[in-house]
Order: C-alpha cells, then sequence, then structure tokens
C-alpha cells in the first residue's frame, strides 16, 4: 500500500490517503479526514481525479443520444 498527500474536494485541506493501485483504478483504504475505524462516508473524488490524471488528461468520454454501445451478455441456461 502506498501513501500520498492530497488535496480532498470535499473539505479543501490537504489529508493523507493510504491507497492500492488495482486495473480498475485506485481504492482507498484510508484517509485522514476520518477516524480510524470509522466508514469513509464521501464519494471519493479525489481517487476518480487522481486516476483520470494517471490515465493521460482530463479528458472524458461522453455518450450522446444516438451513440452505439452495445454488450454481449449471456446468462447461464437454467
Amino acid at each position: 500500500m502506498a501513501c500520498k498527500l492530497v488535496t480532498c474536494p470535499e473539505s479543501a485541506h490537504l489529508e493523507m490517503i493510504v491507497y492500492e493501485d488495482s486495473p480498475l483504478g485506485m481504492l482507498i483504504d484510508a484517509c485522514t479526514r476520518f477516524q480510524p475505524g470509522c466508514v469513509m462516508s464521501c464519494p471519493r473524488t479525489c481517487a476518480a481525479r487522481l486516476d483520470r490524471r494517471e490515465r493521460g488528461g482530463d479528458e472524458l468520454v461522453e455518450l450522446h443520444v444516438g451513440d452505439v454501445m452495445a454488450f454481449d451478455l449471456r446468462l447461464p441456461a437454467r
């Protein structure tokens, strides 16, 4: 696990986070904004911003009406 100082988007204070990188993005295990043992009750916007920055920019992919996005979902037979 790694540590990093970040500015909390919710409180605008400098906080220390303990995190681990996963294929799905940054997973935050602890933050100094919350007492140890407390549930972290924030949307973890800091992790989303750090993930976006690491992936190469602040560009967001938006889908619009008419855009095609299809998934092939196969359910097990009963």
